[in-house]
């Protein structure tokens, strides 16, 4: 019997359309340089691609008869696949992974001496050994793609990143109830999605929100804004707005002396996609956002009034205020505090699916709680197995490893709560953790190689998919999609994204040239292993960095403390949330537009109301619309003109 949702001809579009996001994702985004593809929550690429497919599905063929539109259920099903896969060729895998496990042989030279430093140590599995298969992958050669040299490498890292999605699956199931049915958090992201796929009446084509016109004069304001600026791009001396370019305009604090100077540079941005967001948030995370902002800006200038902004961590990478290490331990903190929220319903499921009893209401789980429980622990393992046999310590691959599921939980919480389309990991990442943690004598040689490798996939975990996975869920729930089917949704996508990814990107650097495409992939990332590796070996610390430990624990009592104060204190008007995305790239960027959108709806909600809020709400959806809608038709042209480096959003 079929789950709800899942059907023969849903899998049929998802598949295809999977498939063709693994093709268009390598050229959007190495070789043309557009907006990327799979940056956002939801991707533009995918959400792109699924507009396409619902006006083909459900408005074309519904005017030709009613039966041949898909129901809300199997396009929550293709919006799934459409997502999971776009990350998935992009920066979740496909162009990070391939480019850094090979990029150490190809720049290795007599002069930086990266033989001996690094890749004598590393596991001949791990990445092809012939240098001219890799050199032609960095600078192209006249002969087909050598699969054979690939085969094994791809094989190992694919079971380490396919173990790592098993244990986030498993999570997302642990927490589905917790977040969605106990804690009812907000999901934002999620709002615009659900409006599309919304059924329309009976005798319409297009639901009510589609038929709004207060949807469409936001999306006309947003469309209009960027496909303007956008214009630049071919006519160069038309002037754009500037406050809704990508990155906005922005004022140097460098000539207003010391402190003030600490500042540094201030980004002023009114984005159209951030001001429709922010008006879907709860008041309280949008003013946390952008005040929480400015007060990790003065915590700067006052260190810089008393003398602290010297101060560095010896592990390096990060100096006073350490944004990077303030970041990873509210994340961490974020993370400790939403498993002790849900600790009761936690040990449960895990003390019935470890003694195999009987769990009630376990079919709407995405997994059954008993194969949740065993996924994770079996996932986990192959995980320490596979930095075992790559020279990793295992007390060394368990840190790595709780780190990075840890840091991929709170983007998770983030994105559930929070609501900011853009969001990263921190910039004190998993490997930085360790070399703080771990003295440089530990561990042998092969242990620290084994780390700076594994950066392959630990590094980047910008568009991470366990976010994507619970936003999928909470799609369902709100839709009627059987859960089930979202799982097998995701299993097909990955099971097609990842190999038509191979293909593509190898197809593109060994034509190509990935040094000629795109630089920031083929050489930044790809030397970033054994750059790892000089700078734990040229700074070999005798000890454990207490400092570094220090600053993400001082990170984690501040998430707490307003945890605290939160809960306990109705009135208190900062949300942790905000806090662990404070020092984020985007909202230094986007805090105008954060602040813009929050107004909007303060002023909505105290002079006419709730009715008022939701009679405007469809505008502030038109913005995100409009947004996502311009740049698919930006990237749609730039793709038949070839122009590079137009981006329009992030």
């Amino acid at each position: 019997m079929l789950r709800q949702g899942l059907t023969p001809r849903a899998i049929v579009i998802g598949v295809a359309a999977s498939a063709f996001l693994g093709d268009w994702t390598q050229y959007a985004e190495l070789i043309i340089h557009g907006t990327q593809l799979s940056f956002t929550f939801p991707p533009i690429g995918g959400f792109f691609v699924f507009l396409c497919i619902f006006v083909f599905f459900n408005v074309l063929l519904r005017a030709i008869h009613r039966s041949l539109a898909l129901t809300p259920a199997e396009l929550v099903l293709v919006f799934t696949m459409t997502v999971m896969a776009s990350g998935i060729a992009s920066q979740a895998l496909a162009q990070i992974m391939i480019p850094m496990i090979a990029g150490p042989y190809y720049f290795a030279s007599a002069e930086n001496g990266w033989d001996s430093l690094l890749l004598d140590h590393v596991p001949t599995w791990m990445a092809p050994q012939d240098p001219f298969v890799i050199r032609g992958l960095f600078e192209a050669w006249p002969l087909p793609v050598p699969w054979q040299e690939w085969l094994v490498p791809l094989a190992a890292w694919t079971l380490l990143v396919i173990a790592s999605y098993v244990v986030m699956m498993s999570l997302v199931t642990l927490f589905r109830r917790q977040w969605i049915e106990r804690e009812r958090l907000l999901f934002p992201l999620i709002v615009l999605p659900l409006r599309v796929v919304e059924s329309p009446s009976p005798g319409r084509l297009l639901n009510d929100f589609l038929r709004n016109p207060i949807t469409w004069i936001g999306v006309a304001v947003a469309f209009g804004v960027h496909f303007y600026n956008g214009l630049n791009g071919y006519y160069p001396q038309l002037p754009q707005i500037e406050v809704a370019r990508l990155g906005g305009t922005y004022v140097s604090t460098a000539g207003w002396g010391s402190p003030w100077n600490a500042l540094g540079t201030i980004r002023f941005a009114a984005m159209p996609m951030i001001i429709g967001l922010s008006f879907l948030l709860t008041r309280e995370v949008a003013f946390s956002l952008w005040v929480l902002y400015w007060l990790g800006a003065i915590e700067g200038v006052v260190g810089k009034a008393l003398g602290l902004d010297g101060i560095s961590t010896a592990a390096g990478g990060d100096a006073y205020p350490f944004p990077g290490h303030q970041t990873a331990g509210a994340y961490l903190a974020l993370a400790g505090v939403s498993v002790w929220v849900a600790r009761g319903p936690l040990w449960e499921d895990l003390r019935r699916g470890l003694a195999f009893g009987a769990i009630p209401r376990d079919s709407r789980e995405p997994l059954p709680i008993r194969g949740a429980v065993w996924a994770a622990i079996l996932g986990f393992t192959t995980m320490i197995v596979w930095s075992l046999y790559a020279g990793m310590p295992l007390q060394v691959a368990l840190v790595l490893w709780i780190v990075v599921i840890g840091y991929a939980f709170a983007m998770t919480r983030l994105l559930a709560e929070g609501g900011m389309p853009w969001l990263d990991h921190p910039a004190w990442a998993a490997q930085d953790v360790i070399r703080a943690i771990f003295p440089y004598r530990s561990m042998p040689v092969q242990g620290w190689a084994a780390v700076s490798m594994a950066t392959a996939y630990a590094y980047h975990l910008r568009v991470n998919p366990m976010p994507r996975i619970m936003q999928s869920v909470k799609l369902a729930e709100e839709t009627g999609t059987h859960n089930r089917a979202i799982t097998w949704g995701l299993g097909i996508a990955t099971a097609v994204a990842i190999p038509v990814s191979y293909y593509y990107l190898l197809g593109a650097g060994y034509v190509h040239g990935g040094v000629a495409i795109n630089p920031a992939r083929f050489v930044t990332l790809a030397r970033y292993p054994a750059v790892y590796m000089e700078r734990v070996t040229s700074v070999a610390l005798p000890h454990t960095d207490w400092l570094s430990i220090a600053i993400m624990v001082y990170a984690g009592l501040k998430l707490w403390l307003l945890s605290f104060m939160r809960m306990r204190f109705l009135w208190w008007p900062l949300h942790p949330v905000a806090y662990a995305m404070s020092f984020n790239v985007y909202v230094i960027r986007e805090w105008l537009s954060v602040l813009i959108g929050w107004a909007c709806q303060t002023v909505a909600m105290r002079y006419g109301g709730y009715q008022t809020v939701q009679r405007w709400r469809p505008f502030f959806l038109g913005l995100i619309l409009g947004a996502m809608l311009v740049c698919g038709v930006w990237l749609v042209i730039d793709g038949i003109t070839g122009l590079r480096d137009h981006k329009i959003l992030y």
